[in-house]
């Protein structure tokens, strides 16, 4: 491995997409090993009581893997166009999932079995979404019902398991606060949860509420953007350079939010825009060393990766 350090970009990012293509290819493979085996009920003569024992046990897959495999590999008997989907990429092992989860729901609710019609209708359909558009495609297609129960369990050691149904406006409220805060969360617990959200903004609220006199954690105002940490600035600055904060006004920040609302850093080879909504940061478009100003023209979102890369690009070119 230490030869891949002797690659150009180029080279290496050609390398992985074989690699990656391999890959599906190998999957495919092994699902239809999986189907065989399946059919046939081998794992009975290794002693396994099911097919789901003699994956995790004989072959060592987790729980949750080895549901993933057995799931596609049933698919695949009744929808053979799944394999042609896996193999170009547009179809993975998690809409499968969702898929599957669905198509069982629907039967236990309705009473009737989902045709293998219908199962090739909705291959079709979710071919190319993610995890969760596939999950809101499969629910409207199969007419599944909306599930608004809570639920709570206290569990042994006092934790509480919850179950809450949000709206679609709740819901993106939730994710919101979560990226905008993202970087107060990883420097506090390492972790963006939506449990550690749930924790930060109920601080937030108690500590505002109730204990006006305590000294207050690092807070972000959840309609504006938050400023970059001086901590990971300074991580990634040489000895000789000198940080310069950036003050932008928060009526600036807010405008800047509403008009981005995501990173706006573009790959200028393929166009490609990176459009991620988490850790997000205003950046000077011009420096302000190179002569920028607090300008919303000068201003652009761009996550927090994209923003300390351009950084780092700035500073070669400023110290160089």
């Amino acid at each position: 491995m230490d030869s891949l350090s002797l690659l150009s970009n180029k080279e290496l990012e050609l390398r992985l997409k074989d690699l990656v293509q391999k890959e599906r290819k190998l999957l495919h493979v092994i699902l239809e090993h999986i189907r065989e085996i399946d059919v046939r009920r081998l794992y009975l003569e290794k002693a396994y009581s099911s097919i789901y024992e003699y994956l995790t046990k004989e072959l060592g897959y987790s729980g949750s893997a080895a549901m993933r495999r057995l799931e596609a590999a049933r698919l695949l008997r009744e929808v053979p166009q799944v394999a042609d989907r896996i193999q170009e990429g547009s179809l993975n092992l998690s809409q499968i999932g969702e898929l599957s989860r669905a198509i069982k729901e629907k039967e236990k609710v309705s009473g009737v079995k989902v045709s293998v019609l219908q199962k090739q209708e909705l291959v079709d359909q979710v071919s190319g979404l993610t995890a969760g558009e596939t999950q809101k495609e499969v629910t409207r297609v199969l007419d599944l019902p909306v599930k608004e129960f809570d639920t709570k369990k206290v569990q042994q050691d006092e934790s509480v398991r919850l179950g809450i149904t949000l709206s679609k406006e709740q819901y993106e409220k939730l994710l919101q606060c979560k990226d905008l805060a993202a970087h107060i969360l990883l420097q506090d617990s390492g972790s963006v949860s939506l449990t550690d959200v749930i924790e930060f903004l109920a601080d937030q609220y108690l500590d505002k509420k109730f204990k006006p006199g305590k000294k207050k954690k690092e807070s972000v105002n959840l309609n504006t953007v938050a400023e970059e940490s001086k901590d990971s600035r300074d991580a990634i600055v040489t000895t000789d350079a000198v940080v310069e904060r950036k003050s932008v006004t928060t009526k600036l920040r807010r405008m800047v939010l509403q008009r981005d609302k995501c990173c706006q850093y573009v790959d200028l080879k393929t166009g490609r825009k990176c459009k991620s909504s988490f850790a997000l940061q205003v950046d000077h478009k011009t420096s302000k060393w190179a002569g920028g100003v607090n300008s919303l023209a000068n201003l652009q979102l761009l996550c927090s990766q994209h923003n300390r890369e351009k950084y780092k690009k700035e500073l070669n070119v400023r110290y160089r």
